[in-house]
């Protein structure tokens, strides 16, 4: 499938991909809608330094392309990744790795993890689509399309009791590559899903996601990734294609988190990534304006991005 940046974003990915350009060069070279408030690893760091970024379009020849699709992200990349997120007006981290999970995810970006929010609905809806069937599609669609918290708290329910419900659910994380989280099964914070308050690391999620794709039963979810609403249109969903699910809420103290669980299409197969920040200004708007500059950089170097397939698909 040939890739492009979709129509509704082009204009806001051609400004943002300028702006990116003028900064580096120095240096070298929405109404959320939502029930919710719009609200082995390889760890790659690195010294920052500027790199120029094309405004549109496909990157020029590079040659640590193949490399990078082969053997990870290369180096060139991940510093010129880990200076773009160092210019971002807030803590931004970003995990990546091929689908099928033949390498290692790579982390980049000075923040690992936090509370999933809402991204932790995608394993949800599967754990309820195995236990629920027919039953369950209807809050499915609300709960990942929408990001509905009334649909999630049904599936949740449907599952039995809170530590059940975190059981089915961390076997559907443990299924698909992410062995290490553990679901919250208690509501720790008042006005909020126990769910949404599991501590989930984007190396962890990218883990997930990256074999998602490959789990028998996932395509329902998938589309319905591919097809969410505006309060999730931003970051690596301005990629034709690509499958996302948001997340987003107040920190306990102060700030104010959003996170994105995206598979993306590329000419060498699909790529897992997991992303998040807590912009300075502390709102959802200033959050998704910083993924949507980090996705703008990303989507204009996707060939260079690890990427696999599943040994079978399910598209």
């Amino acid at each position: 499938m040939p890739l492009s940046i979709s129509t509704d974003r082009f204009r806001a990915v051609a400004a943002v991909s300028v702006m990116l350009c003028a900064a580096l060069w120095v240096t070298g070279c929405a109404n959320p809608g939502s029930s919710t408030p719009r609200t082995s690893v390889t760890t790659v760091t690195v010294t920052p330094s500027g790199a120029s970024v094309p405004a549109t379009g496909s990157p020029p020849a590079n040659p640590d392309a193949s490399p990078a699709v082969a053997n990870g992200v290369s180096p060139s990349l991940a510093k010129a990744l880990t200076a773009v997120l160092s210019q971002q007006p807030g803590s931004v981290g970003v995990a990546i790795g091929p689908v099928g999970g033949d390498l290692p995810t790579q982390a980049f970006g000075d923040l690992d993890t936090d509370v999933a929010w809402s991204t932790i609905k995608v394993p949800l809806a599967l754990a309820a689509q195995r236990a629920g069937g027919r039953m369950a599609l209807s809050a499915i669609t609300e709960a990942i399309v929408n990001s509905d918290n009334a649909a999630a708290e049904q599936l949740w329910s449907m599952l039995g009791t809170p530590a059940q419900a975190a059981a089915a659910v961390q076997r559907v994380l443990a299924e698909s590559g992410d062995t290490k989280t553990v679901v919250e099964s208690q509501r720790v914070r008042s006005g909020f899903t126990a769910f949404g308050q599991t501590e989930w690391s984007l190396v962890d999620t990218a883990d997930f996601a990256s074999q998602l794709p490959c789990q028998s039963d996932s395509k329902n979810v998938l589309t319905l990734m591919r097809e969410v609403a505006g309060n999730q249109q931003w970051g690596m969903h301005m990629v034709e294609g690509a499958a996302v699910k948001g997340g987003w809420g107040p920190g306990v103290g102060s700030g104010y988190l959003v996170r994105q669980l995206a598979i993306v299409p590329t000419a060498n197969g699909d790529v897992a990534i997991a992303m998040a920040t807590t912009a300075d200004s502390g709102t959802f708007e200033a959050g998704t304006a910083i993924l949507d500059t980090v996705s703008a950089w990303l989507s204009t170097r996707l060939d260079q991005l690890p990427a696999g397939v599943c040994d079978q698909a399910v598209r």
